[in-house]
């Protein structure tokens, strides 16, 4: 919410100008004084606290999203969240209310074709979008009205979102801060689909319940993971640990998380990162499941004093 300071516009004018006159002068003075509060905007979050709806295109598709303003003056960090599979149209992990009370900025999108962004839900699609969001956080769309330090950004993927995050943040090389919340890696995803029948139904059935039960327009279940088939390098995050290894990043995982599990898909990405020298690499692992539910509190905590050590 953007605050005009108040200027003198109530004065009286002289008798002796014509309405038209005082039409003209007072809509000039309407002008300066706008544009002098936008050159020294004091922004802050909206009135009732809520999140602000905001829109950005991906590929001509139009991406909807909740902005949750940081509730203090100045320029402030922001973070990109990331969501799982299915998502929601609320928050990620609670994080979006929480960094924001703490001064940072915080967006929360949702994937092509859910909760109520336009286009198809796909694997590639969703990483085309996480880029795009990378976008318009730095666009004068979005610096402006939320005060953007776009010198300090950073993506934050959950789950589905937390091998995105990492492949996302590849395209673009001022996006050095990374954090993986129990993140997948779709290449091995697709590994043991190809090899174990029984975890690829399980993954389809998971994919066609998220998407029926929530009036997706995707892919088929059958169809999600086509393209991470044909093109796995593209999405394992260990073939890319040797670019990653130069960006800062924190992994998170649960040990008692059963999708996506510390063993197959966060060990082999911080054992990669480290065989290639990354020297700003951290490892959390918390005593939860992929929910994280029972410590919410503990995981904002370790992000919030990760965010505030790399600033």
């Amino acid at each position: 919410m953007t605050h005009y300071s108040q200027g003198p516009i109530g004065e009286q004018m002289p008798e002796n100008l014509s309405q038209h006159r005082m039409r003209f002068l007072l809509a000039l003075l309407f002008l300066f004084l706008s544009l002098d509060a936008q050159s020294q905007p004091e922004y802050t979050i909206s009135q009732d606290g809520k999140p602000i709806p905001i829109t950005f295109e991906s590929r001509g598709t139009v991406i909807r999203g909740l902005f949750y303003q940081a509730s203090a003056k100045g320029q402030f960090p922001t973070v990109i969240l990331c969501p799982g599979f299915p998502g929601n149209n609320t928050d990620v992990l609670a994080l979006g209310a929480s960094l924001s009370k703490q001064g940072i900025n915080a967006l929360l999108f949702n994937y092509r074709g859910t909760w109520g962004s336009e286009g198809i839900l796909s694997i590639p699609n969703s990483l085309e979008d996480v880029i795009a969001a990378i976008r318009y956080v730095k666009s004068d769309r979005a610096v402006r009205p939320f005060n953007i330090d776009t010198t300090d950004i950073v993506i934050i993927g959950y789950s589905f979102g937390g091998g995105l995050a990492l492949l996302a943040s590849l395209s673009d090389t001022t996006m050095r801060r990374v954090i993986d919340v129990a993140g997948g890696d779709l290449a091995e995803v697709a590994r043991m689909m190809q090899t174990r029948a029984e975890y690829k139904r399980s993954i389809e059935n998971l994919l066609e319940e998220g998407i029926s039960s929530s009036g997706f327009k995707s892919l088929s279940a059958r169809e999600m993971f086509t393209d991470v088939f044909m093109d796995s390098d593209k999405y394992d995050l260990v073939k890319h640990a040797e670019a990653l290894s130069h960006k800062d990043i924190l992994l998170i995982s649960g040990w008692n998380d059963q999708a996506n599990t510390l063993e197959r898909h966060i060990l082999p990405l911080f054992r990669a990162l480290q065989r290639h020298g990354a020297k700003q690499l951290e490892i959390e692992v918390f005593s939860t499941d992929h929910s994280f539910k029972n410590v919410r509190d503990g995981l904002t905590q370790r992000i919030l004093s990760w965010l505030k050590r790399s600033q």
